[in-house]
């Protein structure tokens, strides 16, 4: 048992030390479990045999790039296959015959959730490139909560609205459609008991 634990990432023996399961929690937006590009990505296109046309790009503030022949192309707010396939359409179009395209994502933009309140390491918190957080990934990654944590009045902010769950319901969930995924400037909010 000790030599397993020490082979698990910190944040998972937390989850496990305090009972805590991986789902998520109940959704009020519709999330996908796909990454999708943003300002400030760097991504790689490749055209297969089309050295010219293969190349790094910086996403632009407005999701755009500007590609060989094509000009501006939108690729901001879709996954990298969305990405793929209207490159493939457009450069079919008018350029190639049935051109076979890839899109990476070389670097991803920075991507800061924060966790405060009653959290072993209360902090600012790097989402990681294509893997998604969950509520209960951050408070994982933060420590967990302290033993004066009040875990019936989980605090998460995004976009100025906030909302409260309790950490026993948040281990109840189990579909993943219902997962509410951390998004850049989102915070949680671990709050004390009130004794």
């Amino acid at each position: 048992m000790i030599v397993l634990l020490k082979q698990m990432p910190g944040w998972l023996c937390v989850y496990l030390f305090l009972g805590l399961s991986m789902p998520g929690i109940q959704a009020q937006v519709t999330n996908e479990n796909r990454y999708l590009i943003a300002p400030q990505d760097i991504l790689i296109v490749d055209v297969f045999g089309e050295k010219e046309l293969s190349r790094e790009f910086k996403v632009e503030a407005n999701g755009e790039i500007t590609y060989p022949l094509l000009g501006v192309v939108k690729v901001g707010g879709m996954p990298t296959t969305e990405a793929e396939s209207k490159l493939k359409e457009l450069l079919a179009k008018d350029y190639l015959v049935d051109p076979q395209v890839t899109v990476t994502v070389k670097e991803y933009r920075k991507r800061i959730i924060t966790v405060v309140g009653e959290v072993t390491k209360p902090g600012a918190f790097e989402l990681p490139g294509e893997q998604k957080w969950t509520i209960l990934d951050a408070i994982g990654q933060a420590g967990g909560p302290t033993k004066a944590a009040n875990k019936k009045r989980i605090q998460f902010t995004r976009r100025g609205k906030t909302q409260e769950f309790k950490i026993e319901d948040l281990q109840m969930i189990t579909d993943p459609d219902q997962v509410i995924w951390l998004e850049p400037g989102d915070s949680v909010n671990v709050p004390q008991t009130v004794w």
